[in-house]
């Protein structure tokens, strides 16, 4: 079963991508190993073809340009077409870098196509480097190891590149208000501030419907996150198994539909140093409406009632539909559930019924409340569990926090996690 989209994914991105001086490993000689004529010289080579370095690798050349970092640039051929990129924008280029031994570190050419580099993931030099660049132009850069890559084959050393900028995929501008909202924002039910650009006619989504929306997200000092407007490639997932916030606003949204809002870095899935305001622009582009409705949000939702039971861990239940009676699963075992889960607010957060597709998972790898919980049903059982923080998603990202609640009927079980599918629903990442 395909795990959910979760909005960490999205936000990260950007900084999952590879360094831009780590090759790929391929076999070579080094040019120094060549003249020295070693008969270990193969063995002992770096992991690519080598490319003879430039005379000037060492002693950039008078009229290179010195910037206020310390990098060196020297053009070599100015074409002046359109603007330079800017620190967020993609630049497709064709590069080879060195180290000042000499040797080859990597290179794009021979592989017939450009290498995209997205500024705001890229090393401080190269990224410096490239916005000093038009479309078309060459150059070559001196890159002391202050700005250079962090790890890799080159990191904390000194380097030089020689790179042409093939192309550049601009990135959506940064709002002016992206770090506060303006005064005219508009107010959310939940307290979300938010800024309408652009109008839409379409279908509003519910939280269990498909939502294909692009989005951009910025941090406060106007660095791009993520986007996925530069990769043109919309995201698609149910409002309800998004971070609180960004479901209201899918929800709240019409299909053409563009608005800017600001959502706390800690309430979506940021990495824990990220402080204060993340600012968004998301724009619907189509509903796909579920073909199953959700059960609709209990009455006791809020709290267990008095007749409920309570495990020793503190799971408290009530059975809500009586099976067959029978055997149980243990707390390994490989289990067939339907579940829908809410808040005690009764957002629901996510549920098999919408899909329509029963999740197998083995209880090893789920939360404490289901280990806890599922094996007090038999097939056939439908249990509504209340289940605390502590035994849920406490401290997870992108997961409701506090009490949580299911419904889940056991459809079958196989002992000792025979045939486990081995991933988890969403829900279940529990």
């Amino acid at each position: 079963m395909q795990k959910s989209m979760m909005l960490a994914a999205l936000l990260l991105a950007v900084g999952c991508q590879r360094g831009v001086d780590q090759p790929a490993k391929e076999k070579g000689v080094t040019k120094a190993a060549k003249e020295g004529g070693r008969a270990d010289a193969i063995d002992r080579a770096p992991a690519i073809p080598q490319i003879i370095a430039p005379d000037d690798l060492k002693s950039p050349p008078v009229d290179a340009l010195k910037t206020a970092s310390g990098l060196m640039v020297k053009k070599l051929n100015a074409k002046a077409d359109g603007p330079t990129p800017s620190g967020n924008d993609t630049v497709m280029v064709q590069y080879t870098v060195w180290k000042e031994t000499g040797e080859t570190v990597f290179s794009s050419i021979g592989r017939g196509q450009a290498v995209p580099v997205a500024l705001s993931g890229a090393s401080p030099g190269f990224a410096e480097a490239l916005q000093l660049l038009h479309k078309g132009e060459k150059a070559r850069l001196w890159v002391p190891a202050g700005l250079g890559e962090k790890s890799g084959p080159t990191a904390n050393i000194a380097t030089v590149y020689d790179v042409e900028v093939v192309d550049v995929q601009f990135a959506p501008k940064v709002p002016a208000d992206v770090a506060e909202p303006s005064a005219s924002a508009k107010t959310s039910v939940m307290g979300t501030k938010y800024e309408i650009l652009k109008p839409g006619s379409g279908d509003v989504a519910r939280a269990f419907d498909n939502v294909t929306f692009n989005y951009t997200v910025w941090e406060a000092n106007g660095k791009m996150m993520d986007s996925s407007e530069t990769r043109n490639r919309p995201a698609t997932a149910p409002p309800l198994k998004m971070p609180p916030g960004l479901a209201e606003m899918l929800t709240m949204m019409s299909t053409g539909q563009r608005v800017r809002f600001w959502l706390p870095a800690d309430q979506v899935g940021a990495s824990s140093d990220m402080k204060g305001n993340l600012c968004f622009e998301v724009e619907v582009v189509s509903v796909a409406k579920a073909a199953n409705l959700p059960p609709a949000t209990p009455t006791d939702v809020k709290a267990p009632p008095a007749n409920a039971k309570k495990t020793p861990k503190g799971v408290a239940y009530r059975l809500i539909k009586a099976g067959k009676g029978g055997a149980k699963p243990g707390p390994t075992d490989s289990v067939t559930i339907n579940f829908t889960g809410w808040t005690t607010e009764g957002r629901i957060f996510d549920s098999s019924l919408v899909s329509g597709a029963p999740a197998t998972f083995s209880l090893r790898g789920v939360i404490a409340g289901w280990v806890d919980g599922i094996p007090l049903l038999s097939i056939g059982d439908t249990m509504r569990f209340w289940i605390p923080a502590e035994l849920a998603y406490k401290g997870s990202p992108n997961k409701p926090q506090g009490m949580v609640v299911f419904d889940i009927e056991l459809l079958d079980f196989k002992p000792n996690g025979a045939g486990d599918s081995g991933d988890a629903p969403n829900a279940g990442e529990h």
